[in-house]
């Protein structure tokens, strides 16, 4: 299929991540939570539900219950629930799950949204016949034994044959900077520069956000925030979906239908829990 998104919108806005999963720093998604929007304005979302129903067609599944984890502020949630299908979204940060209430609430619809710690999800009584996790969401936990109780998780949540589909940022991207960038120079309203540092040895990445929003009257106020990531590689996450029970398990460089390349700065996985999970 090929990728229908440029790139110099892959290494600018489509970088941006949104989940805020379990985090080392706890003001990830806080500050920047009501102007999150601002921030992924012009993020082709519309395009991501058109490969999301790509990869749904790939399985012939039609899902009606879908659980969006790592969910920020309900962009994905709010178009999936325009779709017809019944969404509930979760999200470890209170302040973005603050807005994805406001905003479902203004545009009416009926989405119900919890605050939780992916690695600890609980929604007695609740399964889905789809979970998504997007915008390389799951990379902010970054202790493996945490995705993987995750990953149990999800699937105890998922109905008999329910799928699991959800990306990562690779280690080829995070050890590239492909989070080093700013709009400095423009005359947007919200303004950025981001400077990121990959350590080998953890494999953990760290970005520096720094922020100015200008204000009435020619002030701006200044805010930052500093991000953490974990470059998760194919193999691991395929023996924590196996360990969880997931079976037909299947890896795609984003935006295809094809196995990742060695250059690849996103994967997309694919999971099916079997109809005999205990």
């Amino acid at each position: 299929m090929g990728s229908f998104l440029g790139d110099a919108f892959l290494h600018d806005r489509i970088r941006v991540s949104s989940g805020g999963m379990r985090c080392m720093d706890k003001a990830q998604f806080g500050a920047i939570a009501p102007l999150y929007d601002t921030l992924m304005f012009g993020v082709p979302y519309d395009d991501w539900i058109v490969y999301l129903g790509q990869l749904l067609a790939e399985r012939n599944a039609t899902p009606q219950r879908v659980l969006d984890l790592a969910c920020g502020t309900g962009n994905v949630t709010e178009r999936l629930a325009a779709a017809g299908y019944a969404v509930t979204g979760v999200d470890i940060a209170p302040d973005m799950i603050t807005e994805a209430r406001r905003k479902a609430e203004s545009l009416g619809l009926p989405i119900v949204y919890h605050v939780q710690d992916a690695a600890e999800l609980s929604l007695p009584g609740q399964t889905f016949d789809l979970c998504v996790s997007l915008f390389d969401s799951l990379n902010y936990i970054t202790e493996p034994e945490r995705l993987a109780q995750a990953i149990q998780q999800v699937a105890q949540h998922l109905t008999p044959g329910g799928l699991f589909i959800f990306d990562l940022n690779t280690e080829f991207a995070l050890m590239n900077h492909f989070f080093d960038q700013d709009n400095l120079g423009t005359d947007e309203r919200l303004l950025y520069d981001w400077d990121s540092a990959y350590f080998p040895e953890t494999r953990l990445c760290r970005v520096w956000m720094r922020f100015w929003v200008r204000e009435t009257e020619g002030n701006r106020r200044a805010f930052e925030e500093v991000h953490w990531q974990y470059a998760y590689r194919i193999e691991e996450i395929q023996a924590m979906l196996q360990t969880a029970g997931f079976t037909e398990i299947a890896v795609y460089q984003a935006y295809t239908l094809r196995r990742p390349g060695r250059a690849a700065d996103r994967v997309f996985y694919i999971a099916r829990r079997p109809a005999n999970l205990d």
